[in-house]
């Protein structure tokens, strides 16, 4: 898609602050966990497109992406005014470019950019071919009409979902190519990083598994994953509580092919002050045992209208929990089940039912809505 020289040159913003503000960024991603599109992409046969092409939508109004990302990046009301104004104009300069191949309004168009400028951003290579984007176009196509989840969206979540790959694409390449021609070498490196949060925070793997072979673009499943990984537990998990009295609970894993986890809750207290915490680290499944090992965590603590009053590290708490995933019938849902020796500090109060007493129960995939 000669998309991707367009947004290269069509508005330069400045990524190295910005590319720092993964914790605020992360909850304007608003897609379904997605992260089997690798094990469908290594499946040869294709079926022919339905009539109903589930990867096209019809757009209603301004989608609110720009004015969210620019609310993650900014930190006055001079940045954010110029940042919603460099995202509208990404948006813009992608429009102008896929209507002339008949792809707007094309859920697959968005992903095939959003992955293509980040692969290029990440390995500081030229752009892909033609040709060969429209080979990865036509099998994202095929493939992500496959996922269930693209099935139960609405219109409203499509256009989010697309509006939020394009503009964070963009935001990448716009980036790359400005550091590139600047020669800036820390530039670089930062926005590679960027890149490689993106891509992990929307598909579950790493940059560094996508990769560019001259000037095609090959996508490479995460089949190398760590023999500790089960393939079961992989993606993301919630769990949700809301209480008169007790405030409001928020929990969030994401367990990535590679072997490392990000966790995240939001807890209120009838205070009306708000703990978030933020943890990292690395993970390893042996039969019915699952040891979570975390890096890093901190707590924030902020006011009702977002002020930052207390920031604190975590005792780093490793803990090894029997698991297994179900299928409850009455509410159609799966759940990840957690059941470790002792409540965790992480988890909270054991919140079991009757079939698993004593245990963490994780609806899978991310539907919350972060206030923080």
């Amino acid at each position: 898609m000669r998309v991707l020289t367009v947004i290269g040159v069509l508005l330069l913003i400045n990524a190295p602050n910005h590319a720092q503000s993964n914790e605020r960024i992360q909850p304007t991603w608003k897609g379904p966990d997605i992260s089997v599109l690798w094990d469908l992409l290594k499946d040869e046969t294709s079926k022919p497109q339905t009539r109903n092409n589930p990867m096209r939508f019809t757009p209603a109004g301004d989608s609110g992406v720009p004015r969210a990302l620019a609310e993650a990046f900014g930190s006055s009301a001079e940045q954010r005014a110029s940042l919603v104004q460099a995202f509208s104009q990404i948006k813009q300069g992608y429009e102008a470019e896929v209507v002339k191949e008949g792809k707007s309004n094309n859920l697959a168009a968005a992903m095939t950019f959003f992955i293509a400028a980040n692969v290029v951003t990440y390995h500081q290579t030229e752009m892909p071919s033609d040709e060969d984007t429209a080979k990865l176009f036509q099998s994202l196509q095929q493939t992500l009409a496959k996922i269930p989840a693209f099935t139960s969206m609405s219109n409203t979540e499509k256009q989010q979902m697309h509006d939020w790959l394009v503009c964070m694409g963009g935001f990448s390449l716009t980036n790359y190519v400005d550091a590139k021609q600047n020669r800036d070498a820390q530039a670089l490196a930062t926005i590679k990083d960027f890149a490689d949060y993106s891509m992990r925070l929307v598909l579950g793997i790493e940059a560094a598994k996508v990769s560019l072979a001259g000037s095609r673009l090959s996508i490479a499943s995460p089949s190398s994953a760590p023999a500790s990984v089960n393939k079961q537990i992989v993606g993301a998990w919630t769990f949700a509580a809301a209480a008169q009295y007790s405030g409001v609970m928020r929990l969030r894993y994401i367990f990535n092919a590679d072997g490392t986890y990000s966790f995240k809750s939001e807890r209120s207290s009838q205070t009306q002050k708000w703990w978030t915490v933020e943890e990292s680290g690395s993970y390893s499944v042996n039969g019915d045992s699952l040891t979570i090992t975390p890096r890093t965590s901190k707590s924030t603590l902020r006011s009702l209208n977002g002020v930052v009053q207390e920031t604190r590290p975590n005792q780093l708490e490793k803990v090894t929990y029997k698991w297994t995933t179900h299928f409850f019938e009455g509410i159609g849902e799966t759940n990840l089940v957690l059941q470790p020796p002792a409540p965790t500090n992480r988890d909270g109060v054991l919140r079991g039912n009757t079939r698993f007493p004593n245990a963490y129960l994780y609806t899978q995939g991310d539907r919350l809505e972060w206030r923080f």
